[in-house]
């Protein structure tokens, strides 16, 4: 359906900040950018209105949702609790397949972080991509469907702050060998590293936002 597609290009243009914080979403703009028509763009931005992307003004349409510190540190604390039950349920479930699978997604993790170009935009979009590949793939085995779907929610929304500080150097970090620890203490089924290791990634990243100085 069209209302489908308009809100997974919307969606994806916010989430990348191709569509920044506070735009006005006209309509009669977003037809010439998309080539969608009326109707389906304005389904899609209500949909993107009740899930939060967008926020709908009496009056003056659609703007994208704004950013904020406070929202950031809400969505990371949230992240926290939802990643760490997620790994728990999946490493107490997760099969030798999952572990074959787990190692897989960090491979083609290896890979796709030997071709990142913060200043390439394919490149980047590559990575995202398969960084959250990697990260669902750690929760994949974990059995409650309620505990997954908040998941990706949260994720999606502070996905678009890592992308604001996506080519920001004020703060050094080994993203890979983060992950590589994240994987090892995955597959060995340390529950208590692993949920260590995963707070102290998020929290790198909320600090590389806000020393980025871009909110």
């Amino acid at each position: 359906m069209l209302v489908d597609v308009a809100w997974r290009r919307l969606h994806d243009d916010i989430v990348s900040g191709r569509l920044a914080p506070d735009m006005r979403l006209r309509v009669s703009k977003l037809r010439e950018i998309y080539g969608i028509g009326a109707s389906p763009l304005r389904e899609a931005l209500s949909r993107l209105a009740a899930d939060g992307f967008v926020h709908s003004i009496e009056r003056r349409g659609f703007v994208v949702a704004p950013v904020s510190l406070a929202e950031l540190r809400d969505l990371t604390n949230m992240r926290k609790l939802l990643e760490r039950e997620a790994l728990i349920l999946s490493l107490q479930e997760g099969s030798d397949e999952w572990e074959s699978q787990v190692t897989a997604a960090f491979y083609r993790l290896t890979k796709a972080q030997e071709r990142f170009d913060p200043e390439d935009p394919e490149t980047l979009q590559y990575w995202e991509e398969i960084n959250r590949e990697f990260h669902e793939t750690l929760v994949s085995a974990c059995t409650s469907p309620w505990t997954l779907q908040l998941r990706r929610t949260v994720y999606s929304f502070a996905e678009r702050y890592r992308r604001i500080c996506q080519t920001a150097t004020t703060i050094s970090r080994d993203v890979h060998e983060e992950h590589k620890q994240i994987k090892d203490a995955a597959l060995a089924r340390n529950i208590t590293k692993l949920c260590a290791l995963i707070d102290e990634h998020l929290e790198r990243t909320y600090l590389k936002v806000v020393a980025s100085g871009r909110l």
